[in-house]
């Protein structure tokens, strides 16, 4: 290993130490950098030894104290990382559905394209089946050899049957880096999104995927809509949100919870000294009071339980579905010098407003408090979980003047995906929802602004 370049990383090393002074432990990791690179029988890259301390004192808080949200963040993960919070990726932008026999693909389909993204530019929509990428047929292919096809040329020509159609045609995509809408609602109206329910039009729904940086304006705009059509009560989707930014997620609250003659508690924060202190919404600026409902389930965690469980403290909705996940940990990030990555670490332990713990700790019992425990309990098997979750994203997002063919399409080709011999699985809720949760949610608000209430 060249000597320059380990200096290097015991520089980076050694800035922390820096900030204070150099101590004992600070001389015992740089001692171990160097009999590493003159004893050891194999010679890792300073990179790597880098990398490996890192990952090791990162790993210390998980295993000792049970910390499994901090991590270090290699420099080449870092901007994926970072795509992530952002909700951008780099792509095409079209979601597709494979169908298989055997481990070879039978059929591809773009799922959806991303609103104005690349692969929407150039005229695909849902339901439109490719049978070439750059020449080459899919047919006998593996799901992987597909993807590497998709992926391997800055522009990608596509032979494209569309949907309800025989013939093909010749389709040029180039890639791009595509910032995907982190709210949705329950169809597309032409080429905007509705946000209310298509059969109960009387019904707002937004759904929040995930909490992005532009997620508060995003679910501003969507308000704006919502509330312009005229709808007389609302259901918030927050099923299979992993949470995100929870700057986005206080302005959703402050723009549905009512202002109270004292200071708005939406979450409390208590870092690692114990001592509590109070996140204030202030002032309200409660946008709507309309009959409510939230969805949640088992992958509802972090900024989402916050909401959640903010909502539910004030009574300001009524939560449905499954118990949340319980991840209620505040995490800072912080760049690392010389461009060697990131640390993500835990910081602060959020609580509801009431006080009640958010966080699951790895010792939790089901019976102790933690994550949101829903108003209205409603199970779903994990097929069923699994099929509704597809066919919503599917839903959400479908673009085409034959959109409910396709979606009809796409809803037969899930449940036999989904389908196993021995316990047969089929949709149980209602058509066209076929959600049973959403079901429930519905029922809900409908009473909520019946006159005879």
């Amino acid at each position: 290993m060249p000597r320059a370049n380990l200096y290097i990383i015991v520089a980076a090393v050694l800035v922390y130490a820096c900030t204070s002074s150099i101590t004992l432990r600070d001389r015992l990791l740089v001692s171990t950098l160097h009999q590493i690179e003159r004893n050891a029988q194999f010679e890792p890259s300073a990179k790597e030894l880098f990398e490996g301390a890192m990952t090791g004192m990162a790993c210390v808080l998980s295993e000792k104290y049970g910390d499994e949200y901090s991590m270090y963040i290699p420099s080449r993960r870092q901007a994926r990382f970072q795509d992530n919070l952002d909700n951008r990726y780099e792509g095409l932008g079209f979601l597709t559905r494979i169908y298989e026999e055997g481990d070879e693909t039978k059929q591809l389909f773009i799922g959806y394209p991303h609103h104005n993204a690349p692969a929407y530019r150039a005229g695909l929509r849902s339901g439109d089946q490719i049978v070439q990428i750059d020449g080459d047929s899919i047919e006998g292919k593996t799901n992987s050899e597909v993807y590497a096809l998709l992926r391997q040329n800055r522009n990608t020509r596509l032979s494209v049957v569309p949907f309800g159609q025989t013939e093909s045609k010749e389709v040029i995509v180039q890639r791009e880096r595509i910032h995907s809408d982190s709210v949705e609602g329950d169809y597309f109206d032409g080429d905007r999104r509705a946000f209310l329910l298509e059969t109960y039009p009387a019904i707002g729904y937004i759904r929040i995927t995930l909490f992005s940086p532009m997620t508060g304006r995003e679910f501003s705009d969507a308000l704006d809509s919502m509330l312009q059509s005229g709808v007389e009560s609302f259901i918030l989707d927050l099923r299979d949100n992993s949470g995100g930014d929870v700057g986005s997620c206080l302005q959703i609250a402050q723009m549905l919870i009512a202002p109270d003659k004292e200071e708005n508690v939406i979450v409390t924060v208590r870092p690692r000294n114990g001592v509590d202190h109070h996140r204030i919404l202030y002032p309200g600026l409660q946008r709507t009071n309309l009959p409510m409902a939230v969805l949640i389930n088992g992958e509802s965690a972090s900024s989402s339980e916050i909401l959640a469980a903010a909502l539910q403290d004030h009574r300001r909705a009524v939560v449905v579905g499954t118990r949340s996940f319980g991840k209620g940990v505040m995490q800072n990030i912080f760049p690392l010098p010389f461009r060697s990555g990131m640390l993500q670490l835990t910081s602060a332990e959020y609580r509801r407003p009431s006080g009640g713990a958010i966080h699951r700790r790895l010792t939790a019992e089901d019976t102790d408090e933690w994550g949101v425990v829903p108003d209205i309990v409603v199970e779903l098997s994990e097929a069923e979980k699994s099929a509704i979750a597809a066919y919503r994203l599917l839903r959400s997002n479908t673009i085409s003047e034959n959109r409910q063919a396709v979606l009809e399409h796409f809803r037969e080709q899930i449940i036999v995906r989904e389908t196993d011999s021995e316990s047969p699985f089929g949709f149980t809720g209602n058509a066209p929802y076929y959600d049973v949760q959403l079901d429930a949610a519905v029922r809900i608000v409908s009473a909520q602004h019946s006159p005879e209430l």
